[in-house]
């Protein structure tokens, strides 16, 4: 039988006939965290996790893209490493890598780990704010930011916080962060770095601190795929909002990382496009260029927000179906939905947006 999430208890009755409750619960929690981390590491059956550890992991694709950053260096220490996901990604891009952490059985997992995928590194048990430090020639961390079942935005409560983990180091220092992704960019401002949001098929995963000569000042969002492509997109300095038009006949609608990355304006700039509303991150064209960066669609009609004048063009146009999206709209978008009765083979999406501080309901149907 093999262990699933729902024939749990039944597999621990199982193993409780031949082991020790307390090894039994164990094997099986392993067991689980392996298959639940097959989606993070293509060998997780031979690897081993936390609950914990396995959540706060880096997607495989992440960490080699952000390892990929680290080739140029020679020696470099991984700090906080927990059970050594970003310790893999670095060995593989060429680094020689020191992997340290306060916590002996996370360690221990990472240097068992390292050796199922066959690579080598040195594993350190320290405290990276108050134990003596390898010489090296840039360092990766990524602080604890939860605790007690709680998860931390600001950086003070990290553990340990940033601040205190570049005070370790020589100004200048090539070093980076892992931070979470809705961490407040005002906390970002004391730090002369480059700010990278990073979104993988098309999830927000995280942001990244660049320190030293690892990054240029200025703002990036990166699209990855699990495949091992990537798209990205820099500014040195954010560019200044554009007035707001009224929505013409393409829609944008920017991808998260662009969105955090505060490079909305930019991604304008490009495709020659215009903001929709000044509090929202939507931007409209004439005519239509295909970017990774935002997903399109192609606008149908622009209505005032009335659910029964909306209700009325979907079934004047054999609309059946309608994905319904908010985007800086304040109504409750299963509320204007709940009394349709629509029939037709057609699809469409429903944008709940703003247009030059009007709410208005876009019919869209979305670029491919």
């Amino acid at each position: 039988m093999k262990p699933t999430p729902a024939n749990s208890l039944a597999c621990l009755t199982r193993l409780r006939k031949h082991y020790a409750p307390a090894l039994a619960t164990e094997a099986l929690e392993m067991a689980l965290l392996r298959t639940k981390g097959l989606a993070k590491f293509p060998r997780a059956a031979e690897m081993y996790f936390t609950r914990e550890c396995l959540e706060m992991a880096s997607s495989r694709a992440v960490a080699r893209y952000r390892a990929s950053r680290f080739a140029g260096f020679g020696h470099v220490l991984d700090l906080c490493c927990g059970i050594g996901a970003d310790t893999l990604a670095l060995v593989e891009a060429g680094c020689k890598v020191t992997a340290i952490d306060n916590d002996p059985v996370r360690l221990k997992m990472a240097e068992c780990n390292s050796a199922a995928l066959g690579l080598h590194a040195e594993f350190l048990v320290n405290d990276v704010l108050t134990g003596a430090l390898p010489k090296a020639d840039a360092a990766f961390a990524d602080p604890g930011r939860r605790a007690s079942g709680q998860r931390y935005l600001a950086l003070r409560d990290y553990l340990p916080p940033p601040a205190e983990i570049v005070a370790r180091f020589p100004k200048g220092f090539p070093l980076a962060f892992k931070l979470a992704p809705g961490i407040h960019r005002n906390e970002l401002e004391e730090f002369d770095g480059e700010v990278e949001f990073l979104e993988l098929d098309g999830e927000l995963k995280e942001c990244v601190l660049w320190l030293g000569s690892l990054g240029t000042p200025g703002r990036r969002a990166t699209l990855l795929n699990s495949a091992g492509g990537h798209h990205t997109l820099f500014a040195e300095e954010p560019d200044v909002p554009a007035e707001a038009e009224q929505i013409r006949e393409y829609l944008y609608d920017p991808a998260a990382a662009v969105v955090r990355a505060d490079l909305v304006p930019t991604l304008a700039e490009i495709l020659s496009a215009t903001p929709t509303d000044g509090t929202v991150q939507m931007l409209s064209v004439r005519g239509y260029v295909p970017t990774p960066f935002a997903t399109g669609y192609r606008v149908d009609a622009v209505l005032p927000f009335d659910s029964r004048k909306v209700q009325a063009w979907l079934k004047s146009h054999g609309i059946g179906r309608v994905t319904v999206l908010k985007r800086g709209a304040l109504s409750d978008s299963a509320a204007i939905t709940e009394k349709w009765n629509l029939r037709g083979s057609e699809h469409r999406f429903v944008i709940v947006t703003r247009q030059c501080g009007d709410q208005v309901a876009v019919i869209a149907e979305r670029l491919e």
